[in-house]
């Protein structure tokens, strides 16, 4: 079976680190699709710009545009799609074509159906339809008409499935839920013997692209609020992102300079042993559709202490960390040092045993090819594994 994957948001020479969970779901069915990789992206900026430099993708256009207006961005979207099939190599066929994320590629569905002939498949990660896109604007129709049209869904949670449902109103489109990949091979628990096989009683770990609706100031405040109840706590930060000045200014406001330290962006590799050796990975979130770093972590056999809300709330169960309900300080820091010990002693091959059913690529890739074959139905050239 051949996918074409039409990406938005996948990680590239502008941005490096941009949304790699989304690469993860698509190189997770390697073994069992032949993938190509289209990332197609008109995105808001200072002035007109084009990027056809490819980093992940096999094929990449970046149209950067000063134009506001909603309409204009998803006609400019819909002809960039237009111009890349239209001049694609046509020795090469699809069984079905796979957007990721909806708006704006998705906007003029219809049309697209009509030239590309192609069973079609949209993937969703983001979490804006919770909000309803933060505006009240004539345009939110036309995105809710994407959800109308018939083409099936996949989601990585109930909570953000019901999110769009929710948004868009039926009639509704029919709805998978395969959830985030996790390379196993990577976030894997300590082997006996080797070095840092115990976690560090203190050392905690956050790891985002830290912007809205992440609440990383939570979590130095709630390093703060430890130190000052005795607890000899500190806090490793990885990742960039928007939130990086209000993390600076939150650690020189609380007097943690000694104790909370940026380490930029890192390799998976080097994700995986930071959490091998924290007390418990820390995220606080208003929101997340999955959380992908929480997974990884359970996986490195590392607990949780993460805000319960959106699809964290479907696989975080006190038995594998904390969930916290309120995203203040000292609600973190009370729930923290009252569980300090238990989740030390959380066995790590449990902690993993327990969440690799869910994450595991290979079984991930199972449930995402499954989709993908009965939506290409007879179209289908290779339905077994290559």
């Amino acid at each position: 079976m051949h996918v074409l994957h039409i990406v938005g948001w996948y990680p590239n020479h502008l941005k490096p680190f941009e949304t790699p969970f989304i690469e993860r779901h698509v190189r997770a069915l390697d073994p069992l699709c032949s993938n190509t990789v289209w990332q197609l992206d008109v995105r808001q900026g200072d002035r007109w710009s084009l990027h056809r430099r490819s980093l992940k993708a096999d094929r990449t256009v970046i149209l950067s545009t000063p134009l506001r207006r909603w309409l204009l961005l998803e006609w400019l979207a819909t002809g960039l799609i237009l111009w890349a099939w239209l001049t694609r190599d046509r020795r090469r066929h699809y069984d079905v074509v796979n957007f990721h994320i909806a708006y704006p590629n998705c906007a003029r569905l219809g049309l697209l159906r009509r030239v590309m002939r192609r069973p079609m498949v949209i993937t969703e990660h983001w979490s804006i339809y919770r909000l309803g896109f933060k505006s009240g604007a004539k345009g939110l129709g036309r995105i809710r008409r994407i959800f109308h049209l018939g083409v099936p869904l996949i989601t990585v949670s109930r909570a953000l499935a019901d999110d769009i449902l929710t948004f868009a109103g039926p009639p509704s489109p029919p709805v998978h839920l395969v959830a985030n990949a996790v390379d196993l091979d990577v976030f894997a628990p300590p082997v006996a013997g080797a070095p840092h096989t115990s976690r560090e009683p203190g050392r905690f770990f956050a790891i985002a692209t830290w912007r809205y609706p992440k609440r990383p100031v939570v979590l130095v405040e709630t390093i703060a609020l430890l130190r000052k109840m005795g607890r000899d706590a500190s806090l490793r930060i990885a990742g960039g992102g928007a939130e990086l000045p209000a993390i600076e200014e939150a650690i020189a406001r609380t007097g943690m300079r000694g104790h909370v330290t940026l380490i930029g962006q890192t390799t998976p590799e080097a994700a995986a042993e930071e959490m091998r050796r924290s007390h418990a990975l820390l995220h606080a979130s208003d929101y997340e559709t999955f959380s992908a770093v929480c997974a990884e972590a359970l996986c490195c056999g590392t607990p949780v202490v993460a805000s319960h809300v959106g699809g964290i709330r479907e696989y975080l169960t006190p038995a594998l960390g904390l969930p916290v309900m309120e995203n203040a300080p000292d609600a973190w820091a009370a729930a923290i040092d009252r569980d300090w010990d238990r989740l030390l002693a959380l066995s790590p091959a449990v902690l993993s045993e327990a969440i690799r059913p869910l994450v595991d690529a290979r079984l991930v890739a199972e449930r995402y090819a499954a989709v993908l074959r009965s939506v290409a139905g007879e179209r289908g050239t290779n339905t077994t594994p290559r």
